[in-house]
């Protein structure tokens, strides 16, 4: 009776130990995370945000003085920018 008793609170013991195992696995942050995540803010933040207003100003400057294709260039400018800016939110609409 004994044996039997030491089995079944081996299986249970077992049981435990693999039903905890994955949570503690998965409670870990992968070690790319953190860069990815860093890189994403930096295309997505301030610098793309800067970058933007650099490059519709200069698209401004080129419609005002009427150089040849520069609507064609402003809207490029205007369609890219707005990719750049929001594309955080456009994965997270996508998936």
């Amino acid at each position: 009776m004994c044996g039997r008793c030491f089995v079944q609170r081996a299986a249970i013991a077992t049981l435990a130990m693999l039903l905890v195992l994955p949570a503690a696995a998965f409670a870990q942050s992968s070690p790319w995370e953190r860069a990815a995540n860093n890189l994403a803010l930096t295309f997505t933040g301030p610098l793309a945000r800067s970058l933007a207003l650099v490059a519709i100003v200069i698209g401004g400057l080129l419609f005002m003085y009427g150089e040849g294709g520069a609507k064609r260039q402003l809207s490029g400018i205007v369609f890219g920018g707005g990719l750049a800016l929001f594309a955080g939110q456009f994965l997270v609409w996508l998936f």
